[in-house]
């Protein structure tokens, strides 16, 4: 694999966010010895997005390549697969149609990654930038991937990051593919607005035996058209986007809990449920005395219909346990057949050989 970034932007009718999301990555400040290239995947877009994309990188006059993918079948999982097909490097990139990177983004995750080779994702710091002044319950959390995904720099032991801004070493997941490795989830589709293909792809990545990391100086800007401020739409996008627990879950108990069988599989699940309704009891108390209108009243629901949709995730157990078995079967009788650190040392021999 070559060493170098390839930047993979994914977007389903993103013509309107994109210019200022490739002026961003024209902007880029990288050192000349650093060799980089722009994958723009068109999801099945129906507005101009391919051709918005074209002229706008043309007006840039960057020499840097840029090449556009059509992948008509919907969901954000399968734009991904094609981009890391099509990768010409061993750094990948996944910038948001609506993320804008600082000037030193490329060159420092370039420099993170080299330095450690047991980095598998490594994740950045988002902040919101809003196209109109936003509501209080639109800030403060964590929702639209924004925000310190750790305390400090360095190894995260949640095992995800979000997608926007993360690099993917690309020998990881060919070790993924290499083992058998088919993702659970398609992700983002068109108009729904289901979610969890970066924590999938983070927990299989781990799996392997690689490392998730955060860094703290990799700093980006997550664009909120206002659109994206309206309360209905909010709910919807909170409850949708929870709808992935029933796969996620099954990662997180067996890579962050340790469960290898499916009675402890079992057990932690009803540990799990017994603790979200224990959450949920001050929430529904709150709701009791709080102004239906006000900015507490509505942080209060955002909790309460997160907790709700994954404790509903639950009552299709059947399938959870069923999303256990896939990944333990997975883990244990493809992944240690493999030589996952191969990847590894066949990168730190492409440094020293120049």
């Amino acid at each position: 694999m070559r060493l170098g970034i390839s930047i993979v932007i994914c977007t389903y009718n993103g013509a309107k966010l994109l210019p200022e999301t490739i002026r961003h990555i024209a902007s880029q400040r990288i050192s000349s010895h650093i060799k980089w290239e722009v994958l723009v995947v068109d999801n099945a877009s129906t507005d101009k997005t391919s051709e918005v994309v074209l002229e706008e990188w043309e007006k840039q006059g960057q020499p840097t390549l840029l090449h556009l993918f059509h992948q008509p079948r919907q969901g954000l999982t399968y734009a991904r697969e094609l981009a890391l097909s099509h990768a010409n490097y061993e750094f990948v990139l996944f910038c948001d149609d609506d993320n804008w990177l600082c000037p030193d983004y490329l060159s420092l995750a370039y420099q993170l990654m080299i330095a450690h080779p047991e980095i598998g994702v490594l994740g950045g710091n988002g902040e919101l930038v809003f196209e109109s002044p936003p509501p209080e319950w639109a800030v403060g959390h964590g929702f639209f991937a924004n925000g310190p995904q750790a305390k400090v720099p360095g190894p995260v032991s949640r095992q995800f990051v979000y997608g926007a801004g993360c690099v993917i070493r690309k020998s990881a997941y060919d070790t993924l593919l290499h083992a058998g490795f088919k993702p659970l989830l398609t992700d983002r589709m068109a108009g729904t607005l289901t979610a969890g293909g970066d924590y999938e792809l983070c927990y299989a990545i781990a799996m392997a035996g690689y490392t998730i990391w955060y860094e703290d100086k990799l700093k980006f800007k997550h664009f909120m058209p206002a659109a994206r401020l309206n309360w209905a739409y909010f709910i919807r996008f909170i409850s949708e986007g929870a709808r992935c627990f029933e796969v996620i879950m099954p990662y997180r108990i067996h890579v962050n809990m340790g469960s290898k069988n499916t009675f402890a599989f079992r057990l932690m699940c009803l540990r799990i449920v017994g603790s979200y309704l224990l959450k949920t009891l001050p929430l529904l108390a709150a709701k009791l005395y709080l102004p239906g209108d006000s900015e507490a009243a509505k942080l209060n629901t955002i909790k309460l219909v997160s907790l709700k949709t994954k404790l509903l995730s639950f009552k299709n157990y059947k399938n959870m346990k069923q999303n256990f078995e896939t990944i333990l079967k997975f883990n244990q009788e493809a992944l240690q057949k493999k030589s996952i650190k191969q990847p590894v040392k066949v990168l730190i021999d492409m440094q020293t050989a120049g």
